[in-house]
């Protein structure tokens, strides 16, 4: 269940929400290319987008993801909890979802891509498009085992972004501001007290809540903003 940060809604929370895992964490297959951008086309058409925030700027709790691309249970929750809430609550003008890295995968195939993938989404944030990224990469996510990770697969995932200017975002991947941001994302996290990815924050004017879940369902994130509101 989650955990409250704040000690006056603890009681509150503990009664009320209640996350259960989903079956099945493993990565799934990878999307084709073109089933991949119509699929997020579709989920973010018409939501604002602002550096790694996706959702409106007034609305009133936000949802801090820290996630690892290359992450099997971040795509979990990107696919299936977090799509559903990216449909529903922040369509509306509920909720806003910032994304921000956490390297927890040092046992794979590619972590020594982890930086420059990161600043690849930080680059495409540069022209609002951080998610179209996030998204994209997580539908078309392969084996963490393996070196799928390459700097032509970065540049894959950019080229279906419609609207990207690539020139741009190539020269962005080693602007050292983006490399920063990383940085310090790893800091915040640890100062968070995260220890593995997805790690999800749920904050409005009452409070916040922090799931130690990795894939929180739809219905106890809703129930969590609900009290958080």
């Amino acid at each position: 269940m989650f955990v409250l940060a704040g000690a006056f809604l603890m009681m509150a929370v503990v009664a009320v929400i209640a996350i259960t895992l989903l079956s099945g964490q493993g990565s799934k297959a990878p999307l084709k290319a073109n089933v991949a951008v119509t699929t997020v086309n579709k989920l973010l058409a018409g939501i604002p987008q602002s550096g790694n925030t996706l959702g409106y700027a007034s609305a009133p709790v936000t949802v801090t993801e820290y996630g690892d691309l290359v992450c099997p249970v971040c795509q979990s929750f990107a696919t299936t909890s977090e799509s559903q809430l990216i449909s529903t609550e922040v369509r509306a003008g509920k909720v806003k979802i910032v994304y921000r890295g956490l390297e927890t995968a040092s046992f794979t195939a590619n972590n020594a891509m982890y930086s420059t993938t990161q600043t690849a989404v930080r680059s495409a944030g540069l022209q609002d498009k951080a998610w179209n990224y996030i998204e994209l990469f997580y539908n078309q996510q392969g084996d963490e085992t393996t070196p799928y990770v390459t700097t032509t697969f970065l540049q894959h995932i950019a080229s279906e972004i419609t609207g990207l200017n690539l020139i741009k975002w190539q020269a962005n991947l080693t602007n050292p501001t983006l490399v920063a941001d990383v940085t310090a994302d790893g800091k915040a996290a640890a100062a968070a007290g995260a220890k593995g990815t997805p790690y999800i924050i749920i904050s409005g004017s009452k409070g916040q809540v922090v799931s130690p879940v990795a894939v929180p369902t739809l219905a106890s994130m809703q129930q969590a903003i609900a009290q958080v509101s």
